[in-house]
């Protein structure tokens, strides 16, 4: 087994830049972008005119195939813009295997970067131990409530969604815990797919 197989994923924290060029996006005219991107960008637009969205972040990949569409309703106390970026950004890179771009900060074209640019990676892959500090896809405010898991002694192991839902659960063994963990976050997230991120101290889950 090689090094790099060995390899766990955090998130780098890097925030990004939501300075928009103050011009409506329109995601019709973005070639490449699939229909249902282009209907959820419409949505959101329409509901940041009814108040029923605080903001929202779009954000592709390169070749437009992948997107991600993270919204705040107007009831969310602790909305963050930045952290709506990093993990709409997380999300778009885990599931596109490369870094992605963010298109539109609410509604309005997000200032793009020369083309050669290379984009900022939003996850970093080394072995790492249990740090809720870079928890991927979780909310700043909700990795607060995870560093238990840290404080917590005894087989244990820590699920989390691309949505940033989490749990984790203890067992009599390594084994039984994962089992625990694995089906009361399916049985409470689902149809959210979950991910093993960490056994005892140590993080498993691989982005790429």
């Amino acid at each position: 087994m090689s090094a790099a197989s060995l390899a766990s994923a955090q998130s780098t924290n890097a925030l990004p830049d939501l300075t928009t060029s103050g011009a409506a996006f329109d995601p019709y005219q973005v070639a490449g972008l699939p229909d249902a991107a282009k209907a959820a960008v419409g949505q959101a637009k329409a509901k940041m005119r009814t108040g029923e969205f605080l903001g929202f972040v779009f954000a592709a990949s390169a070749d437009r195939k992948i997107w991600t569409l993270n919204s705040a309703p107007r009831t969310m106390a602790d909305y963050v813009p930045s952290d709506a970026g990093r993990q709409a950004l997380e999300l778009c890179e885990f599931e596109a295997g490369r870094p992605c771009a963010i298109l539109s900060v609410n509604g309005f074209q997000a200032r793009q970067s020369a083309d050669s640019a290379p984009r900022q990676e939003m996850l970093f892959s080394r072995p790492s131990q249990f740090d809720s500090t870079v928890l991927p896809f979780v909310a700043a405010s909700a990795r607060t409530q995870a560093a238990e898991y840290q404080k917590a002694h005894g087989p244990r192991a820590f699920a989390l969604t691309t949505s940033g839902l989490w749990l984790w659960r203890g067992g009599a063994t390594i084994v039984q815990a994962i089992d625990r963990t694995m089906a009361d976050c399916a049985a409470q997230f689902k149809p959210a797919a979950c991910l093993l991120y960490a056994v005892g101290d140590r993080v498993v889950f691989v982005a790429r």
